[in-house]
């Protein structure tokens, strides 16, 4: 005996009953354990969980710039601009209007002349997660559900557009634009949604608190 409180380690009988329970039905370290969605058990704080529930959010997810929202977990937002492209070959240069997703820098083209592009986009693609991602009782961070599930179209209606942006860009296709369709001209955007939508998931990562934290 080292001092009070220490006891020797003799067998399993010398075992405090409660911790006998404990090593017999407590998973090895690293081990995954399945645990219900349901409801949050503090006895799993920290270990390695796989939850299967319902992902969802609690309010949907908003385009902070545009006004757009859905309900789903992820809004996607792809933005394009219809600009000049330059293919230079030893024969000369050919230039064509197409839609690109990034600035093409017109002031490096060997012919210039007629063919300038807008400096850069009045607004960009981007990501928008939800506030308040939930996997059945637990909170999950908004970088799980982007690697949930394949992002899915998301069709623009008129009514879903503020007044602002429906005076300034028109619906074709469920894609929103500025562009004249029989007449599309330079500077030109369009705007396209996908959503990662919310339904059943199984996660697996860290318990801490309520929370499901991801593994690396």
């Amino acid at each position: 005996m080292l001092g009070a409180g220490v006891w020797h380690f003799t067998g399993e009988n010398t075992l405090p009953s409660t911790w006998r329970q404990w090593f017999a039905h407590a998973p090895p370290l690293g081990d995954v354990v399945d645990v219900s969605a349901a409801r949050v058990d503090p006895a799993n704080e920290g270990r390695h969980i796989r939850i299967h529930g319902q992902f969802h959010a609690l309010e949907p997810v908003r385009d902070s710039e545009l006004g757009v929202q859905a309900n789903a977990l992820v809004l996607l937002r792809t933005v394009q601009m219809r600009q000049w492209q330059e293919e230079c070959d030893a024969k000369g240069c050919r230039h064509a209007l197409g839609w690109s997703e990034r600035p093409i820098d017109s002031s490096r083209f060997r012919v210039r002349e007629g063919h300038l592009n807008p400096a850069r986009f009045p607004f960009a693609s981007r990501r928008f997660a939800a506030d308040q991602l939930r996997l059945g009782a637990f909170r999950v961070d908004a970088d799980a559900a982007a690697d949930a599930t394949t992002p899915v179209p998301f069709a623009i209606t008129a009514g879903q557009l503020p007044p602002n942006l429906a005076a300034s860009l028109r619906i074709e296709d469920g894609v929103l634009t500025s562009a004249d369709p029989a007449h599309p001209a330079v500077g030109d955007l369009r705007v396209s949604y996908a959503i990662i939508a919310a339904g059943p998931r199984t996660l697996t990562g860290a318990q801490r608190g309520d929370r499901l934290v991801m593994q690396p």
